[in-house]
């Protein structure tokens, strides 16, 4: 079951390293998935996700989908306000409003694309009070657990013009 609520957040950074999925193109795409699932499982195989989680300041696994230089990334990595390790990146999220998804249960990247699925193919339509900034959206593990995983989506929205 995914449940759905919009929610302020401060802004805040992830660190992490990222890969290209796109040249240009949508945020939110099915095709990044098994591009996603391959590119998360080499950091944890090369030790660069464990290179990162003394510098956490969440208990949560981070991702983001950002866009830089007309090109979507992935970025899988932990929050942190602490410096940048040599070959991180940095994706800054602002304070504002948040579509927040939550759901559980099964491997964490199907929990994470049912979630984006409902975000961009269902409730961010043209009726939806809310509509996407454009700013990068967030991939949360809750509960530490891939094979059997809680998760959130938070993407950055805002209240739709009054037509």
């Amino acid at each position: 079951m995914i449940s759905t609520r919009i929610e302020t957040k401060a802004a805040f950074r992830i660190i992490g390293y990222k890969t290209t999925l796109s040249e240009g193109g949508a945020m939110h795409n099915p095709a990044y998935s098994p591009l996603k699932t391959a590119f998360f499982k080499s950091t944890l195989e090369n030790g660069s996700m464990a290179a990162l989680r003394p510098l956490s300041e969440s208990p949560y696994g981070f991702a983001a989908i950002a866009r830089e230089d007309g090109k979507i990334l992935y970025v899988a990595g932990v929050q942190s306000s602490g410096p940048l390790p040599e070959a991180a990146v940095e994706v800054l999220f602002p304070g504002g409003e948040y579509l927040v998804l939550s759901g559980q249960g099964g491997l964490s990247r199907l929990a994470f694309d049912r979630l984006e699925d409902e975000a961009f193919g269902g409730i961010l339509n043209d009726e939806y009070e809310y509509e996407y900034t454009g700013h990068p959206i967030a991939e949360v593990l809750t509960n530490g657990n891939p094979m059997d995983a809680e998760v959130e989506v938070w993407v950055p929205v805002k209240k739709r013009d009054a037509v």
